[in-house]
C-alpha cells in the first residue's frame, strides 16, 4: 500500500515523480499560497528534493498518488535546521543519522469521504513508522502547523514539542519530535482503522490500494489537503 522511493530514482520513475510535484503545486502554491516557493512549470520542487530524499507514497492500481510524504536526513541541509532553527528552543536542532525530518505530507486533492481521507493519513503515518523501524530510524522531527498538531495528537501519538509555536507568513508553526515506537504505531492503527503492516518493502508486490476513486480534473474542488511541514 505504501511504497518508498528515493530522489535518486526520479529518472527511473519520472511519471510518478511528476505527479507528486504537480500535486504539491496544487496544494502548496495554489491552495495554501506559500509565497516563498519557487515553482516552475506547474511543479513544486525545492532544493531538498535531492538524491538522499525519501518519498513514501500510497499508490492505487493506476499508479495515481493518493497520499505522500517526504523524509530528509537531518545530517544534511533540511528545513528545520536551515529555515526554522529558532523553533527548536529546547536543546537545539536534532541532527543524527537515526533521525529523519518529515516534510510535505499531504493527501492528494481527490473526491473521497472523510473516512477514506482519515484512513489515508493513518496509512501514511503508520507506514512511516514501519519504514523507520525497518531502517533503524528512531525519531522523526518536523515543522508543522499548529492545527496539524491537534490532528497528530488525536491519533494518540506521543509528540514532543521542541519549542513554542511561532508565526510564519502563512500561519503558526511548531517544531516537534516523534519517536518511532511500537506504541505510536499501534495508536495510529487503532485511531485510523489501519490494518498493518502497510509499508511494502518489495515494490513488485501487487499490494496497491484499489482504484475506487479517481483523481479529479482541476475543476473539482479538493476535499482534503494536509500539510505536515513548512
Amino acid at each position: 500500500m505504501l511504497f518508498a522511493y528515493t530522489g535518486q530514482e526520479e529518472s527511473e520513475y519520472p511519471e510518478i515523480f511528476e505527479k507528486m510535484y504537480r500535486q504539491r503545486y496544487e496544494i502548496y502554491v495554489q491552495r495554501r499560497k506559500w509565497k516563498d516557493l519557487r515553482p516552475v512549470g506547474g511543479l513544486e520542487k525545492d532544493q531538498y528534493d535531492k538524491d538522499s530524499a525519501i518519498y513514501l507514497m500510497a499508490l492505487d492500481n493506476d499508479d495515481d498518488i493518493l497520499a505522500c510524504l517526504r523524509l530528509l536526513p537531518t545530517t544534511e541541509p533540511h528545513i528545520l535546521g536551515d529555515l526554522f532553527p529558532h523553533l527548536a528552543q529546547t536543546g537545539g536542532v536534532p541532527r543524527d543519522g537515526k533521525i529523519l525530518e518529515l516534510t510535505r505530507l499531504y493527501v492528494a486533492p481527490f473526491k473521497a469521504s472523510k473516512a477514506v481521507r482519515d484512513w489515508l493519513i493513518g496509512v501514511l503515518c503508520a507506514g512511516m513508522i514501519e519504514y523507520c523501524q525497518a531502517n533503524k530510524i528512531t525519531q522523526i522531527t518536523s515543522v508543522i502547523d499548529t492545527f496539524i498538531l491537534r490532528m497528530v495528537l488525536s491519533m494518540g501519538c506521543a509528540v514532543r514539542p521542541l519549542g513554542l509555536p511561532q508565526a510564519y507568513p502563512e500561519g503558526n508553526a511548531v517544531a516537534v519530535a516523534v519517536d518511532m515506537t511500537l506504541a505510536n504505531l499501534e495508536a495510529i492503527r487503532r485511531s485510523r482503522g489501519v490494518s498493518g503492516p502497510v509499508f511494502v518493502r518489495n515494490r513488485q508486490e501487487p499490494a496497491r490500494i484499489p482504484a475506487v476513486v479517481r483523481l479529479p480534473s482541476a475543476s473539482v474542488p479538493a476535499l482534503m489537503s494536509v500539510s505536515m511541514s513548512v
